[in-house]
């Protein structure tokens, strides 16, 4: 046997199928998981590419009318649970986040906004309630 050969062998023999796809699947979880949260793309294109977008309502209506941050500030980062919250899907959506219409405001001082909500619907400590975020998009 060559020397190339005995590398080749020993390197098969310690290679691992079932802990590479382990590996495989939590990189793709945590793709997801990232892109569910911030999106993979600029946040002003990604009205474009959530997975749910509530045609014609421009809010998040959160579970029983109640957004995480009033209960606490730190249960919410941007539209990601946190604090302790965590995703709770079993309100609305598979992956628990969607966006809102894109929808045009008008400031305080009269110019126009154009954006939409990021949504989250989190479960804080045995209660459901929503983080959301205002994406501009112009």
């Amino acid at each position: 046997m060559t020397v190339v050969e005995r590398i080749g062998e020993g390197l098969a023999r310690q290679s691992n199928r079932r802990k590479a796809i382990k590996r495989m699947g939590a990189a793709l979880f945590g793709v997801v998981a990232a892109w569910t949260v911030e999106g993979i793309r600029a946040p002003g294109a990604l009205a474009d590419h959530c997975g749910y977008v509530t045609e014609g309502d421009c809010t998040c209506n959160p579970p029983y009318g109640l957004y995480c941050r009033r209960m606490d500030a730190s249960y919410c980062s941007g539209a990601a649970c946190s604090g302790g919250c965590y995703y709770d899907e079993s309100y609305r959506y598979v992956g628990a986040c969607w966006c809102s219409a894109i929808c045009q405001w008008t400031s305080e001082y009269g110019t126009p906004i154009t954006g939409y909500y990021q949504c989250c619907d989190c479960n804080c400590y045995g209660q459901q309630c929503a983080c959301r975020q205002w994406m501009q998009t112009a």
